[in-house]
């Protein structure tokens, strides 16, 4: 039978076997990330009340000036007050607007000693009742809609990420299909085989800016650099000191010009795009190595550079290399748990799922794995290639093939629980329509995960445990038991 486990069985699967695990670094990321966010949560909060305390100051003075009798409007046939503590539970949510409704409850309380002849005794009741209903219905309306939004801003913040990196990628084959037509017979070696050098070098090297020598090699034969330095980039300032060098590059001038203006616009920067600069400048180029996601971890400055390769082309292709380059770094820091237990897991795919990953974190949107587990033999050929071209645009497949199976696994983005469920429908009623078969029938199991708060990397090893694929790599601490083998 199909054995398509739910969210709990996969997220609670070895629970106690993973507590044991060593999570030092983790955690300790994890503390300086929540502290942080605490922090900034925390200035926001005051900077609100501080608001709120002039508006609802404001409100008061108004009321008192327009009303000086009744300046609450109790006897008006609308109690205008309440509006102020309304639009600020729709603007801030519930929390804020309740502490609004207590400034207007306290300045009733406050002013009965002022009043001839009141009382306590003559507190209006339906008056506050009717204000706290309004700030309620307001604040959960507020709060409804600012998780909702929150979620979506999430989930364009992973689109463009990812749209950044298609993009990139797209005008990385333009330009080279490009050299292929005007360079081939000068330069053999094509732009794929370079990038592909490139990230095994970036991975290879386990320093901050691994293959940085290799990247200024490339450079100097792809974009004719005859002089430049890399260099470090920590909290927006450049270190002095490079990281490597080709021709007689040496520290770098951190209050050059192009420098400043590379670092400050996030762009590269050059003596034609500046003038001024230029007469004073030491370099012809500064470009910073930035990733996907705007973060800056390097610069590159050019000190010489043939007159003619300062052109438009030559300095975007600079600019998609080094973007190109800040990916793989980040890529590697980001998927080093992944591949520590499966090695030969794809670089794309892990990214992708530790991207997913952060966004459940992060926004409590859902992404899955399922694993399909087919039989090798010469029937399940045709439905093996049937299930890869059923994933949907975003989401990803890896196929793992072992001595009995082929195990193919399949991220799918942005979807819960029903979400996998109508994506198993899908694919067994493709079968029966042009197979005349089932899982059941065709001996496929199939093993779901859902993305958690677990790491990522224990919740997919889990899944390829279930899956019956040994692991790549020895982990210094064995992997949960599997809750459900696959059935075949």
């Amino acid at each position: 039978m199909t054995d398509v486990p739910t969210r709990q069985a996969a997220g609670t699967t070895g629970a106690a076997q993973r507590a044991a695990r060593p999570r030092l670094p983790a955690l300790a990321a994890a503390s300086r990330l929540f502290a942080r966010d605490r922090v900034g949560r925390a200035r926001a909060f005051g900077a609100h009340v501080l608001e709120l305390l002039l508006f609802m100051g404001a409100t008061f003075g108004i009321s008192l000036w327009l009303s000086p009798d009744d300046p609450f409007g109790i006897g008006a046939q609308f109690p205008w007050l309440w509006l102020m503590p309304g639009v600020l539970a729709l603007r801030y949510g519930t929390v804020l607007g309740l502490l609004a409704g207590a400034i207007v409850l306290g300045a009733w309380f406050a002013q009965v000693p002022l009043r001839a002849g009141a009382t306590p005794g003559d507190f209006p009741q339906q008056y506050f009742l009717g204000g706290l209903v309004l700030v309620l219905l307001c604040g959960q309306f507020s709060d409804v809609w600012h998780d909702r939004l929150r979620r979506v801003r999430e989930v364009n913040h992973y689109l463009s990420e990812r749209l950044a990196a298609l993009t990139r990628s797209h005008f990385l084959l333009q330009l080279s299909h490009q050299r292929i037509e005007h360079e081939l017979l000068v330069r053999p070696v094509t732009l794929r085989d370079l990038l592909g050098e490139l990230r095994a070098a970036s991975t290879r090297d386990p320093g901050e800016l691994g293959g940085a020598s290799f990247l200024l090699q490339l450079l100097s034969q792809s974009c004719e650099l005859e002089s430049a330095s890399m260099h470090r980039v920590a909290s927006g300032r450049a270190e002095a000191e490079p990281v490597a060098h080709i021709g007689e590059a040496g520290r770098l001038v951190t209050d050059d010009p192009l420098v400043v203006a590379a670092l400050t616009h996030d762009r590269l920067a050059h003596v034609q795009s500046d003038q001024a600069a230029a007469d004073v400048s030491r370099y012809l180029v500064c470009a910073p190595i930035e990733a996907s996601n705007r973060e800056t971890l390097g610069l590159i400055a050019v000190e010489r550079l043939p007159f003619f390769a300062l052109n438009q082309e030559n300095l975007q292709l600079l600019t998609v290399l080094l973007g190109y380059y800040a990916d793989g770094l980040r890529t590697r820091s980001l998927i080093r748990g992944i591949m520590a237990l499966r090695a030969d897991c794809p670089i794309e795919f892990a990214l992708e799922l530790v991207r997913l990953h952060t966004l459940k974190r992060q926004a409590d949107i859902e992404s899955a794995l399922v694993a399909f587990v087919l039989p090798r033999s010469s029937e399940t050929q045709n439905l093996a290639g049937q299930m890869r071209r059923m994933p949907r645009s975003l989401d990803m497949v890896w196929e793992v093939e072992t001595p009995r199976h082929v195990v193919m696994v399949n991220l799918l983005a942005l979807s819960g629980p029903a979400a996998v469920e109508g994506f198993l429908s899908r694919i067994e009623s493709l079968l029966r329509a042009q197979f005349e078969t089932d899982f059941s029938q065709s001996h496929v199991a199939v093993q779901v995960a859902m993305l958690t708060d677990a790491e990522v990397e224990w919740t997919l090893d889990d899944l390829l445990v279930r899956c019956h694929v040994p692991a790549t790599t020895t982990p210094t601490v064995a992997p949960a038991a599997a809750s459900a083998p696959a059935q075949t």
